[in-house]
């Protein structure tokens, strides 16, 4: 994700923490509630993705002439930054940078066996 989309999704999640606390604060006194043990369950939910918004995540770096490698980030920009800082040199272009799953790492190291 780009910069611009990590702050717009973390101001969409933090509207959404707000609303659910405004909501439990209107049932504090219904704890056991369904209600308010959904809502706790959304707030946890929402408060987990905003915090993994922010993390630093593994991205795949691809080369124009072949080859890979990785650098971590927190967004696609940066990622693009740290490669071209790292890896661009006279015989190294950085073509791509891109989130690496687990099975994106997996099948690039096939090549290594």
């Amino acid at each position: 994700m780009t910069k611009e989309q990590i702050e717009l999704r973390a101001h969409n999640y933090d509207q959404r923490i707000r609303a659910i606390v405004t909501a439990l604060d209107k049932l504090k006194d219904m704890e056991y509630a369904t209600e308010h043990l959904t809502l706790s369950f959304m707030l946890s939910e929402y408060e987990a993705k905003l915090k993994d918004l922010h993390a630093p995540k593994e991205y795949m770096i691809t080369f124009e002439k072949g080859g890979w490698n990785t650098v971590y980030a927190t967004n696609d920009e940066e990622a693009l930054a740290k490669a071209k800082e790292e890896y661009d040199g006279e015989h190294t272009k950085v073509e791509s940078v891109r989130v690496a799953g687990k099975t994106c790492i997996q099948n690039a190291m096939k090549s290594f066996y």
